[in-house]
């Protein structure tokens, strides 16, 4: 009888003890699942490269992956439109895009036309830049209207660039059905063509200097730049708001002897709105106390301050992007 009991003890032992195993190992998995709400493994959506998105992208990732302990940050070669899309689909962390873009996204108008994208919130605005017309110094092309039966490259299809471009052609009572030849490419790729002669203008939308521009001028001895009419960019302004006027003075490239006004926006990052209100506090805090990293990827940057971040994204701000530029006085 005593031996049945000492092993019902021992059972009733075990029992208990498999109840405490179980106990901690259910509060550890869900401090786990608590921990991990916010993604370790993020992505930034850049650029292609030859622009300035793509090394300001490897900056971006350098950055977040030293501020969120633990992180792993990879950039990927987007496009505008694209890197909205994929930021509001959690396919990207992180985007870089346009204002004009963002506005156009959640509201559902243009190139987002019926499908709202209602997943992105702003992050910070980084810096202003032109779509700028490039064509030879001694091309005979004068004006965006001598355009008609020429060889472009306006961008790759459905960017932000390519959309802007197509815009200018209407006001200008033209379309790519009036052009010899579009071809759809990388701005590295289409200042190689254009270099070898195989096109006569090509159109990045990217930073003042470019330089894949400067590149350019110098190995064909010059560049000129298309610039625009007051009015014509009224008409510009007139579809989307987002638009902003941007003059690049002269000499600014080889060749470019006169001042050129072009239509521009602001270039910014995105973010999915799911993130917690803490990680993109924490991630806007760490890209401004460590601006100097993006100061030293382009000059663009190098007046760019947390009061221009603040503002001009074309979207709402996140919380936690808000909170941080409240704290320290941008907004």
């Amino acid at each position: 009888m005593l031996k049945n009991r000492g092993w019902v003890f021992v059972v009733i032992a075990i029992m208990a003890l498999s109840l405490m195993v179980v106990g901690c190992g259910g509060n550890q998995e869900e401090k786990t699942q608590g921990e991990q709400s916010d993604p370790q493994a993020m992505s930034i959506a850049s650029g292609k490269a030859g622009g300035t998105w793509y090394p300001m992208g490897g900056a971006l990732a350098e950055i977040v992956q030293q501020t969120i302990e633990g992180s792993s940050v990879s950039t990927m070669q987007g496009t505008g439109d694209a890197n909205i899309i994929g930021v509001n689909n959690n396919q990207y962390t992180i985007g870089m895009s346009f204002s004009f873009s963002n506005a156009d996204a959640v509201e559902g108008r243009g190139p987002f036309e019926g499908t709202k994208q209602d997943n992105i919130a702003g992050m910070l605005a980084l810096y202003s830049s032109p779509l700028q017309i490039v064509v030879r110094a001694d091309s005979g092309i004068n004006t965006i209207e001598d355009l008609k039966g020429k060889r472009i490259a306006p961008g790759l299809v459905g960017t932000s660039g390519e959309v802007l471009v197509k815009n200018i052609l209407e006001v200008h009572g033209l379309t790519y059905e009036d052009m010899a030849k579009v071809e759809h490419l990388a701005y590295a790729d289409a200042a190689m063509l254009m270099q070898d002669g195989h096109l006569d203008a090509f159109m990045p939308f990217t930073t003042v200097p470019a330089p894949v521009i400067q590149d350019l001028a110098v190995s064909m001895g010059g560049v000129k730049l298309l610039s625009l009419s007051e009015d014509k960019f009224a008409q510009l302004k007139s579809i989307n708001e987002g638009y902003s006027k941007y003059t690049i003075k002269a000499d600014t490239y080889k060749g470019q002897t006169e001042e050129v006004l072009c239509v521009g926006s602001n270039n910014v990052l995105v973010v999915q709105k799911s993130l917690s209100e803490d990680l993109v506090y924490r991630i806007v805090k760490g890209i401004c106390e460590n601006k100097q990293k993006l100061k030293d990827v382009h000059q663009v940057m190098l007046d760019w301050n947390e009061e221009y971040a603040a503002a001009d994204i074309g979207v709402d701000l996140h919380p936690g992007a808000e909170k941080y530029f409240k704290e320290i006085g941008a907004l």
